[in-house]
């Protein structure tokens, strides 16, 4: 069964630097937008559609990168991704924007998507300088506290616990919850973990 999971399988470190009481909204914030967007509770929801109705616009890194040097960037050398994935930021009226990599898989744009409305979401705010279109490759802009909200918040809103719960009475495989939740391997097996989900012992 899918239940048994090595913690050391899991790519995506889990720390306790969270406030209290942090998850537990997360959880509620996942069930709530799911209810506002008129899905159900253990249904997927699109970070694409969530940031729509957050009135967030989400561009292409494309859209402003057009040059062969820059699009071979984004593609990745030598076969291996580009690290940089997506970022957010405020244009000069002062909106703000999500700028993704198109070239990485689906599942990673999902979560990439996520994590930056997550950090909308949080309200948190750059410690740098704003920055014009140009895009900074791999610059991250926020403390460790704040970037491991977003990663609880983000990963929550893909992957809420109903989700899991739902999956496992199904007897999903790690494999269908990745592909019906628009999630990778590391990210199912990241929440099944510190939901304690993958500890409980599977229906008969």
């Amino acid at each position: 069964m899918i239940w048994h999971i090595n913690p050391n399988e899991n790519k995506l470190a889990v720390k306790n630097i969270l406030k209290r009481g942090f998850k537990s909204n997360a959880e509620r914030l996942a069930k709530q937008y799911r209810v506002k967007l008129r899905i159900h509770p253990c249904a997927p929801l699109c970070a694409f559609k969530l940031a729509e109705y957050l009135k967030v616009p989400v561009f292409c890194a494309t859209e402003f990168l057009t040059l062969p040097s820059d699009v071979k960037i984004l593609k990745g050398i030598n076969g291996t991704d580009c690290e940089w994935s997506a970022l957010t930021m405020t244009t000069k009226t002062g909106n703000k924007i999500i700028i993704h990599n198109p070239y990485h898989s689906v599942v990673r744009q999902q979560s990439d998507i996520m994590h930056e409305l997550a950090h909308l979401i949080c309200k948190h705010e750059r410690h740098q300088a704003e920055y014009d279109f140009e895009i900074p490759f791999g610059m991250r802009h926020y403390d460790e506290v704040e970037e491991e909200e977003a990663k609880c918040l983000g990963s929550t809103l893909q992957l809420a616990t109903p989700c899991l719960l739902w999956a496992r009475k199904k007897k999903m495989t790690i494999e269908d919850i990745g592909e019906y939740f628009n999630a990778s391997k590391a990210m199912v097996i990241y929440r099944m973990n510190i939901t304690g989900i993958s500890k409980q012992k599977p229906f008969l």
